[in-house]
C-alpha cells in the first residue's frame, strides 16, 4: 500500500532530510509540497520529482491522496497544520519543537485526540544509529546502573532568519537546541524530569534577537539520575553533537561528529569549500542523524497502527522541561517540572521497527 505524504515546508530540514528520506522508504510517496512562497514550493517539488506544490495549506492537506502530513515548517505554523490534519482525518508528523509553548502543544494533542488521529514527534536524536546501539548496551547492563547523562548540541548560527524572531520561532537556543539534549537525557535516564536549573545568555546574536543563544541546563530525574545539557547557537565556526552516559560499571561516549573524518574551517573559502565550517559527509546526514530510521519507523507505525517510539506526548513533555528551564533562568532558582505524563513504554524500549 502506498502512503501519500504532504510535506509542509521547503527549507533546510525538508530539502536536506525529510524529502530525500521519504524517497528511500518503500511504500512512501510525497504527493505534494506546501511552502510560504510559490518559488520555494515549486523548487522543492521539482528537485524531488513531486507532482504538486502549493501555498494553500488547508487545500493541500485536504487532498484525498494525502495520508500523512509531515510538518517541517517554522514553529508558528505547527499548531495550525496539526489542527488541519486532524480535522481532515490525517495523521501528522511534526518536527521539534512540537509547539512554541506548553499550551500550544496541549491544544494540538487535544485536536488529535478529538479526531482520533495520530501525531508523531519528529525528534531524531533517539534514532541516531550510534545512540540506538548505546541504548542496546545500556539496556543489556553493560555499564551497570545509569546515574549521569550529558548532551551537547551546538551550532554557530540557525539555518534561517526566522529563528531570531521569537514570534515565529517561539524562543531561542533552549527551544531549538536543548530539546534534543533533554530528550537524549530522558531516553537514557528512563525517568521523568523532576526539576531543572538553567543558566542562559545572549553572547553572539544580541543584535538580532532577544532570545538566548547559549544555555546550560542541569536536570534531576524522578529516579535520581543527574542530567547536563549544553546547547547553543553560539559555537562560532563549528558545531557540536556529543552524548555521554555514565553508569556504575562503565561509560559510553557518542561523538556524532566522528562520522565526519574531514572537517574544514577556513576564513577565506575557495571553489573547493565555502568560508566558515564545512563538513563533507561520507555518510549522508539523513542516515547518520537518524532521520531515515525515524521516518521509516513513523511510516511503519502509521501502516500497522503499532505504538511509535516518539508520539506527540513526548514532545509535550519536553516542552514542559523547556518551560521550567526558562523559568529557572529568569528567577535564578531550581524549578519543578509540572504535569509530566507517564513515560511511554514503547518510547523507552529503544527498539526501532
Amino acid at each position: 500500500m502506498t502512503i501519500g505524504i504532504c510535506v509542509v515546508g521547503a527549507g533546510f530540514w525538508a530539502t536536506n532530510m525529510h524529502l530525500p528520506a521519504f524517497g528511500m522508504i518503500e511504500g512512501a510517496r510525497v504527493v505534494s509540497v506546501v511552502a510560504a512562497t510559490e518559488r520555494s514550493a515549486k523548487s522543492a517539488a521539482a528537485k524531488f520529482g513531486v507532482e504538486r506544490w502549493s501555498t494553500d495549506l488547508a487545500a493541500a492537506i485536504a487532498e484525498p491522496d494525502v495520508d500523512i502530513v509531515d510538518i517541517v515548517a517554522p514553529p508558528f505554523l505547527h499548531a495550525e497544520a496539526v489542527r488541519l490534519a486532524a480535522r481532515a482525518g490525517k495523521n501528522a508528523i511534526c518536527i521539534k519543537p512540537l509547539g512554541r509553548s506548553v499550551e500550544e502543544a496541549e491544544a494540538m494533542l487535544a485536536e488529535v485526540e478529538r479526531a482520533g488521529t495520530r501525531l508523531f514527534y519528529a525528534e531524531n536524536v533517539p534514532f541516531i544509529p550510534a545512540v540506538q546501539e548505546a541504548k542496546r548496551l545500556v539496556d543489556a547492563g553493560h555499564i551497570g546502573k545509569v546515574f549521569r547523562v550529558k548532551a551537547s548540541e551546538g551550532i554557530g548560527e540557525p539555518h534561517s532568519d526566522w529563528f531570531f524572531d521569537v514570534e515565529q520561532s517561539g524562543g531561542g537556543a533552549v527551544l531549538d537546541m536543548a530539546v534534543h539534549s533533554i530528550e537524549f537525557c530522558r531516553f537514557f535516564a528512563d525517568s521523568a524530569v523532576a526539576t531543572v536549573s538553567a543558566e542562559t545568555g545572549t553572547f553572539v546574536w544580541a543584535d538580532r534577537t532577544a532570545a538566548e543563544d547559549t544555555a546550560v541546563l542541569t536536570l534531576r530525574f524522578d529516579s535520581g539520575v543527574i542530567g547536563l545539557c549544553e546547547d547553543s547557537w553560539s559555537l562560532t565556526g563549528a558545531m557540536d553533537s556529543r552524548f555521554e552516559i555514565i553508569g556504575t560499571e562503565g561509560r559510553i561516549l557518542v561523538d556524532n561528529l566522528f562520522r565526519q573524518p574531514l572537517q574544514v574551517i577556513s576564513n577565506t573559502g575557495s571553489t573547493l569549500a565555502p568560508a566558515g565550517w564545512s563538513f563533507p559527509l561520507p555518510i549522508p546526514g539523513l542516515i547518520a542523524d537518524g532521520h531515515l530510521d525515524m521516518l521509516t519507523h513513523f511510516i511503519d507505525a502509521h501502516r500497522t497502527g503499532a505504538p511509535s517510539q516518539s508520539e506527540g506526548a513526548v514532545g509535550l513533555d519536553v516542552l514542559r522541561v523547556v518551560e521550567a528551564a526558562l523559568s529557572s533562568a529568569r528567577t535564578g532558582t531550581r524549578t519543578q517540572v509540572r504535569g509530566a505524563t507517564p513515560l511511554l513504554t514503547a518510547h523507552r524500549s529503544g527498539e526501532v521497527s
